[in-house]
């Protein structure tokens, strides 16, 4: 079952519909708190040094109207999320009635103030990571000039500002103000973090997998072909700075396609799943294993000699033909490998693509030899196949 954060974080992959409808879940208790901020303001009996009261009681109404309003979204979202769940308009709709409403309603205590400034900051900060873009910036731009033209209106004298507030007289009435601007901050604040927070940590992850995924082969969960000759790559310009020796190793599984076309596909995968996991449990830590392609294999073996390599490349032929399969039918087989084993210890400056040829060329002399055997070879710069060691 699924945490509550798992549930947040994957926020990305709900409809467009859906997505809509969050801007809608945030607004309307938003609003349920103001409101019960202005009947606390009316109830106190100092109301009258902090407040307009006339102005407070239009206000509530507003507020009132505008929790009613997002309901009616609300409402409609939940029509459209089953029968046109992708329909991008609702979401426009949404936004726009998020950002300009937390306008309006800004502009009672104030353009200019902080609580002003978080709603116009973190509203997009949010959208821009949830919803479509281009109805991000209709929505902020909106809003902005909402938010600018009243702030001019007040400068020019056309509108008060701030019309809610009374002049602060003493020490409480300016604390109640500083308070109500966190108030109307918090909420905000909280919402927009956790779930930027959350949904971030979701994106985090999955471009993890992705990239675990990206260089793992999927049938046997070693090295992809592009992964491992990545790790050539690397292994060899360390070795070419620092000076040890390392060993490519190429090798093939005999008559794979004899045992694909007797006992099927499925059966070969298998033989492809135990092969690649046998390989993996025989080299060192240090050392790496990859699906070089179809049937065959790569090993990397960094800081070791020829010999070093061969007594290890041999104790993996005979790893490999100790393995016994058992088919769909019932019956059981063994397998073997014929590798090609080079090492560079003799000339550190031979190329990546240099050292794969030679192991290639060893492989080809490790089948021509009868196959289920170890050709090693020592690279060296005077021939471009290598000397057999």
């Amino acid at each position: 079952m699924k945490t509550w954060r798992q549930r947040l974080a994957a926020i990305l992959e709900w409809s467009p519909v859906d997505k809509g409808m969050v801007s809608v879940a945030m607004i309307i208790p938003i609003y349920i708190q103001y409101l019960i901020w202005g009947l606390y303001a009316l109830q106190r009996p100092d109301r009258e040094q902090l407040v307009d009261v006339a102005v407070m009681d239009r206000l509530v109404v507003i507020m009132i109207g505008f929790i009613a309003g997002a309901v009616l979204i609300g409402l409609l979202g939940f029509l459209l999320r089953r029968r046109h769940p992708h329909l991008l308009l609702f979401q426009y709709v949404s936004s726009l009635y998020y950002g300009l409403t937390l306008v309006v309603a800004g502009y009672f205590v104030g353009t200019m103030s902080m609580a002003a400034g978080v709603v116009l900051m973190g509203g997009p900060l949010f959208g821009f990571v949830l919803l479509d873009r281009r109805l991000v910036w209709v929505a902020f731009l909106a809003a902005l000039a909402l938010l600018v033209a009243l702030t001019y209106a007040t400068a020019f004298g056309l509108l008060p500002y701030a019309p809610i507030m009374r002049p602060a007289l003493d020490a409480s009435s300016n604390l109640f103000w500083i308070n109500s601007y966190y108030f109307f901050a918090a909420p905000h604040l909280i919402v927009i973090l956790v779930l930027v927070d959350q949904t971030l940590s979701w994106w985090r992850k999955r471009e993890d997998m992705i990239r675990v995924l990206s260089r793992t082969d999927v049938l046997t969960g070693i090295h992809n072909r592009r992964s491992i000759l990545d790790l050539l790559e690397r292994e060899w310009a360390r070795t070419h700075r620092h000076g040890p020796p390392m060993c490519v190793v190429l090798l093939d599984l005999d008559h794979f396609k004899k045992i694909n076309d007797s006992w099927g596909h499925p059966v070969g995968d298998r033989v492809l799943q135990q092969a690649a996991a046998m390989l993996g449990s025989s080299i060192r830590q240090c050392d790496a294993v990859g699906r070089y392609g179809g049937e065959e294999f790569m090993l990397l073996l960094p800081h070791t000699t020829l010999a070093g390599a061969e007594s290890l490349v041999e104790r993996c032929r005979e790893n490999l033909a100790g393995i016994s399969i058992r088919s769909d039918s019932g019956e059981t087989f063994s397998i073997s490998a014929s590798f090609g084993l080079v090492c560079n210890e003799q000339c550190l400056g031979l190329s990546a693509e240099a050292l794969i040829k030679a192991a290639d060329d060893a492989l080809y002399r490790a089948k021509a030899a009868g196959r289920n055997c170890v050709v090693a070879v020592a690279a060296t710069e005077k021939k471009q196949d290598p000397l057999l060691a």
